[in-house]
């Protein structure tokens, strides 16, 4: 954080308890003001700067619960970019462990800030709709014994099965949450006094708990645990070793894969529903079936690249293959890796991120969000919103459906505002640190030059950088020699011929310096170079990030349609199926 201020830890521990003062008052100006001045701050210490970050996203998260709770909420995206920044702190702490071992105090104060951390971006990422993403963060604190982590995961779950449209699906997921929410309840003296008491006084508890025991007693023999039950039979080991690397990174488009990567989920289930339309003898049957089928080709391009990753993830990392052996490479000596393997991940996060692209288009359509005219404008990160505004579309404006929500602030990581553009003026600004990269990344794979390289080894390759500074020095010294010789001709007038020879030097000089630097900026600024591990990752990032949009699309276009049909006359027409 360049340019802010050092806290001192004293300073530190004055502003965390003025946190939790203002936010047992719900003080909420009071609340956005600390949480500014937080973000003017820095610490040598990462877990200090986590801390920092954890106490301004908790802040931010609790105003956007109470007060700023709008469709778009700016508050609820500042509170997860605050959470975003804590949890690359996390894995800083974990780097500086290696060097220098922290004392069993301190690494205890880290793992209980860390489930805290979990709990409370999980909680918001549930907050914002994102259900899918927020049950992934849980895990952790839960088993590290955080009880409230327990009963945010089934209130987590619980929603999630409010709204999934498969009456089985959402009987394996109230179960989830039953478990969930019996398990917090019988370690009900772990909370603390005022939350314990709101939790004891809430009847919904008891009520949904007594509710699914009778459901259980009636219903739950034609529910076998879902963990064993069978899923289809692969015909080879490749097709079982590719199902289970799907299920275990949890990338099916079904929803009972965050909860099991048994096998039965071993389908991309997620599809859209019988859609309301008017009877309208000019569209053919293709076109009827434009929506059904564009969702289709969605998941099918998901599924590829899917595949592509699994692919990928399979090849040694200097494995080479004949598709690229018809000509001479040019060894750029930056240990550049570009066999079959960076290409399939290179073509997964090529095609994961236009589903993004696909998706703005769907809803815009679907939706009829603006003129068929206007196709050309459409955009992930502006379809919410009237031409040429920043106010929300109707539709979107006194939205209850939670997933168009979700899509929402998906979109709003989507990083997409001009290089220079303030953070506070994008309307993305409340970004994933990551995804930021990921958006500089495509933007090179399709408008520039980009390369995966042996990370270990490129980081040995010699950069010139004391160079850079002493081109640097000397073209500032010879700009000080050019207005110290031009001073000159006109004070020693009788030197005129000399000076002007120096003068004449000294340009060729600045000139020669300007180039160098300008060439090193060209060339240096070419290529955007990733490791190959590194790069992984974030496919597998994105490529997680595309499944929750498709799902959250399916959930979301199943929620409206049913809103449509109450109490109005539909005919059903079934969706041919190949």
């Amino acid at each position: 954080m360049r340019g802010n201020k050092e806290i001192t830890l004293d300073l530190h521990y004055e502003k965390s308890a003025l946190m939790d003062e203002l936010c047992d008052l719900n003080d909420f100006d009071g609340i956005v003001r600390l949480c500014e001045e937080l973000e003017t701050y820095t610490h040598p210490s990462a877990l200090i700067r986590l801390h920092l970050f954890y106490n301004a996203g908790s802040g931010y998260s609790h105003v956007a619960a109470r007060r700023d709770n709008e469709f778009n909420s700016q508050t609820s995206g500042l509170a997860l970019l605050n959470f975003r920044k804590a949890m690359v702190e996390v894995k800083t702490f974990a780097k500086e462990s290696f060097s220098s071992i922290p004392s069993n105090a301190v690494m205890e104060a880290y793992y209980d800030l860390r489930n805290r951390l979990f709990t409370n971006m999980a909680n918001e990422l549930d907050y914002q709709g994102r259900r899918l993403e927020a049950l992934s963060y849980y895990d952790p604190p839960i088993e590290s014994g955080n009880v409230h982590a327990v009963m945010s995961k089934a209130r987590c779950l619980y929603r999630l099965a409010q709204s999934v449209y498969d009456d089985g699906h959402a009987y394996y997921l109230q179960r989830e949450s039953a478990n969930y929410y019996q398990q917090a309840l019988s370690r009900i003296d772990e909370f603390p006094p005022i939350q314990r008491e709101s939790i004891e006084s809430d009847p919904f508890y008891r009520h949904f708990l007594s509710w699914f025991k009778e459901q259980e007693s009636l219903y739950g023999s034609d529910f076998p645990d879902i963990n064993t039950l069978p899923g289809s039979s692969p015909e080879t080991k490749k097709v079982k070793n590719y199902l289970r690397w799907c299920a275990d990174n949890r990338l099916f488009i079904n929803e009972l894969n965050a909860v099991s990567t048994s096998e039965v989920v071993n389908h991309d289930v997620l599809s859209l529903p019988n859609i309301t339309t008017r009877i309208n003898t000019l569209l053919s049957f293709p076109e009827e079936l434009s929506f059904h089928g564009h969702f289709d080709e969605m998941k099918a391009d998901y599924c590829y690249a899917r595949y592509l990753a699994f692919m990928g993830s399979s090849i040694p990392l200097f494995e080479e293959h004949f598709f690229n052996s018809t000509f001479e490479h040019v060894d750029t000596l930056d240990y550049e890796i570009n066999n079959l393997k960076t290409h399939h991940l290179k073509s997964c996060f090529r095609i994961s991120y236009s589903i993004f692209d696909k998706i703005s288009f769907f809803l815009h359509r679907f939706f009829e969000l603006d003129t068929v005219q206007n196709d050309h404008k459409v955009d992930f990160k502006k379809v919410w919103f009237n031409q040429g505004s920043q106010s929300l579309k109707d539709i979107f404006q006194n939205s209850e459906n939670d997933y168009f929500k979700a899509l929402y602030f998906i979109s709003r990581e989507i990083r997409q505002g001009a290089r220079n553009t303030p953070l506070d003026k994008d309307l993305s600004y409340w970004f994933d640190p990551d995804t930021q990269r990921l958006f500089n990344i495509r933007n090179a794979m399709e408008h520039r030059a980009f390369k995966l390289v042996d990370a270990v080894c490129h980081h040995n390759v010699n950069e010139n950088y004391n160079e850079i500074e002493e081109h640097e020095k000397e073209l500032a010294k010879v700009r000080q020699d050019i207005k110290h010789v031009t001073k000159q001709l006109v004070t020693s007038p009788e030197n005129k011929t000399e000076l002007e020879r120096q003068l004449e030097k000294l340009k060729r000089l600045e000139i020669n310096l300007n180039k160098d630097l300008h060439e090193k900026e060209r060339m240096s600024t070419y290529s955007v170079i990733v490791g190959v591990e590194e790069f992984e990752l974030l496919t597998m990032k994105l490529l997680t990030l595309a499944k929750d949009a498709l799902v959250y699309l399916s959930l979301a276009i199943h929620h409206e349609e049913s809103q449509q049909n109450q109490g109005n006359i539909a005919i059903p027409c079934p969706i041919p199926k190949k």
